[in-house]
Order: C-alpha cells, then sequence, then structure tokens
C-alpha cells in the first residue's frame, strides 16, 4: 500500500495522547531535540543489536565460520556511541543470547524491521481515513514451527519491574502498538495469531568511581593538605573517608571493560530478571477498542490543525523524571530557532528511518 496520506504510527499517537502542542512541534513542524535523550539513544543501540541479532537468526546475514548471531548484534552496535552506553548494550545481548539462542530454533523468521502500511479504518462505519493511514516498523514476523502460528515479535526495553505478574504486563492488555501491529502483519500479507512481547531490562548499575589502590592494594586517603592519611594507632594506611576531618578516599572512573565485566556477571547471575517474553494475544472485542481509540487520535489532530490551536498538557510536562524537551518553549524561555537546543528533520516519521536517515 503506497499513500501520499500522513502515517499515523503509534509513537506519532503517543505523542498526541501526552501533549497535542508536543505533537504539534515534533511532528507537525519537524523540530527534535539537538542531542537525543540517553533513553533515545540506548534504545537505538539495543535495537541495531537486535535487529542484526534476528537477522542472523533468520538467515538474512550469512554466518560464515566461527560467527555467530551474537557477533552480528555486538558488530551493529559498534560506531560513535558513548562507550559505556555500548558496554551496557553488549553486556544486555550477551545475556539475552544466552537466554534465546536454544528458543529461536522453535520458529522460522519470515521477516526482520518490516515497514507496513495500512488503512486507518472508522469502525463504525468500516470506511478507511481520507486524512491519515496507520504505518509502523514491525520488529520481527515467524512461524512457530510446531503449530504454524505466525507471532508478531515486539523488543522493549524497560526500567521498571519486568518479572511475570508485574504491571509491566497487566497494561499490554489496552497496549494500541500490539493491536496495531496486528493490522500491519495482516496488511503484509499474514495472519497472526498473538505477539511475542521481548522485554529487556535496563541494569540499574551505572559506572561508578573506583577506589585507587597503592602498589600493594591499599586504598589511598588523603588529608586535605593532601598527605596520606595513617590509622589512630599509626599502622596502617587508613582506607576510609572522612568528611568531618577533611579525609579523602582517591577514587577514579571505572572503566568500560570493568563496567562490562560487572554489568555481565550481574546479568548471569539473574538471567531472567533482564530478560523475559511473554505472549500477548488479541481479541476481536480488543481490536474493535484499539481500532476505536487510533481513530479518536486521529480525529483530534486533524481538529487541532484545522483550527491552528495546540492545547498544552501541563500535566505531561514532566514524565519519568525527565522534563519535556519543549517545555522551555513553552514558558517562553527559549525558542524553536535556537540550534543550540532544536534541529529541524526532514523526516516526519523518525521511527520509520534508517539510523542514518533519522539524523
Amino acid at each position: 500500500m503506497s499513500t501520499s496520506l500522513p502515517i499515523l504510527t503509534t509513537s506519532r499517537q503517543s505523542a498526541a495522547r501526552r501533549c497535542q502542542r508536543e505533537h504539534h512541534y515534533s511532528y507537525g513542524l519537524g523540530y527534535r531535540p539537538a542531542v537525543d535523550a540517553e533513553p533515545l539513544r540506548f534504545g537505538g543501540l539495543m535495537h541495531l543489536g537486535l535487529d542484526a541479532w534476528w537477522k542472523a537468526v533468520g538467515g538474512q546475514q550469512t554466518l560464515a565460520g566461527d560467527t555467530t548471531p551474537l557477533d552480528f548484534a555486538i558488530g551493529a552496535m559498534q560506531g560513535e556511541a558513548d562507550p559505556f552506553d555500548r558496554v551496557r548494550a553488549e553486556a544486555l545481548m550477551v545475556g539475552y543470547d544466552a537466554r534465546w539462542t536454544d528458543a529461536a530454533e522453535l520458529y522460522e523468521v519470515l521477516a526482520v524491521e518490516e515497514r507496513f502500511e495500512a488503512p486507518l479504518v472508522n469502525p463504525e462505519t468500516g470506511a478507511p481515513s481520507r486524512t491519515w493511514i496507520l504505518g509502523g516498523k514491525i520488529d520481527a514476523i515467524v512461524r512457530e514451527k510446531s503449530t504454524g502460528r505466525v507471532l508478531v515479535v515486539e523488543h522493549k526495553t524497560a526500567s521498571s519491574d519486568i518479572t511475570p505478574g508485574s504491571d509491566y504486563w497487566k497494561r499490554l492488555r489496552i497496549d494500541g502498538q500490539i493491536s496495531t501491529y496486528f493490522a500491519g502483519a495482516a496488511a503484509l500479507g499474514h495472519d497472526p495469531q498473538a505477539c511475542i512481547y521481548d522485554v529487556i531490562a535496563k541494569p540499574a548499575q551505572r559506572p561508578s568511581q573506583i577506589p585507587v589502590l597503592d602498589e600493594d592494594g591499599v586504598k589511598i586517603v588523603l588529608d586535605a593538605a593532601g598527605a596520606r592519611v595513617r590509622t589512630k594507632d599509626g599502622k596502617k594506611w587508613r582506607e576510609s573517608a572522612s568528611s568531618a576531618e577533611g579525609y579523602i578516599l582517591q577514587t577514579r572512573q571505572e572503566t568500560p571493560e570493568e563496567y562490562r565485566a560487572r554489568l555481565l556477571e550481574a546479568i548471569a547471575s539473574d538471567p531472567t530478571g533482564y530478560s523475559q517474553r511473554g505472549e500477548v494475544v488479541r481479541l476481536e472485542a480488543e481490536l474493535a477498542e484499539a481500532a476505536f481509540d487510533a481513530w479518536q487520535v486521529a480525529k483530534q489532530l486533524r481538529e487541532a490543525e484545522l483550527a491552528g490551536r495546540f492545547p498544552r498538557n501541563p500535566d505531561a510536562c514532566v514524565r519519568y523524571g525527565s522534563t519535556c524537551p519543549f517545555f522551555d518553549v513553552c514558558t517562553g524561555t527559549a525558542s524553536l530557532e535556537d540550534p543550540e537546543r532544536f534541529r529541524r528533520s526532514e523526516v516526519v516519521n523518525p521511527e520509520l528511518a534508517d539510523q542514518a536517515s533519522a539524523a
């Protein structure tokens, strides 16, 4: 399906539901933050790794010699990324590969990173919208070898609890993205029976400061004058700081290699805490409910565009501890034309573009 109508992706719907003004700035005018927020950068790295892994598993990349899907995943994440972000992503891919390599034999990979366009249908009349079409990218589509069922695969990284039974999984009952991907897979000629929701938990561990050791492996503590401090009996070097006495423990930044080793140990000790999969189904009534949700969002966007008014939502200015990138614009303390704060993108839906072209 190819049309000149604007594409309504799930990301675009999410932006519109959060705040019409945010949607107008980002999707209507095409402004993006000059520097992507850390979650977006890290999510992009994981996306590259998972994409390469599934392509290798599905035979879309040739495994020559001793090359493995994990090798392709690690290779895909190389580049100019922050070295600590890359190490986090690589460690998670190592855990992911160890957890799911055997399970990959259960599926025939039909598609990876498949873009779709589908009609946005009025749920009451069945007529397609003349203003919008649905669109998106499906992470993977597989066929279960034992049953022949076709399944949509959706990858996510999460900071919340992903253990079975948590609120994270309960929310998926009303997640419109899954329903949209059912419609997208159907538009691509498939008959999806369920969605494999593939979730990776972000490590809580961050790069840390490590005590500096002397040649004997003893921590170094200095006083305010820069002299090394001994214990009160004078027999040993002191190894703990004291703000009251002005004693400072000497530290250094943990290296990416040290950080990697710490993460790999944590992931190996709790593999299910870092990687979970669940199967999500959609009943006819649930698909219809999701269709109504998408139709209403599309109507609201059209009405706002015709009126030239895009209401702000102060309740969405701060989400999950992060402030909306357009907050200062809305409050009149910054300009969209400030190149140090914002850039203008020719790509309306960056979530549909390749990594390079979305920049």
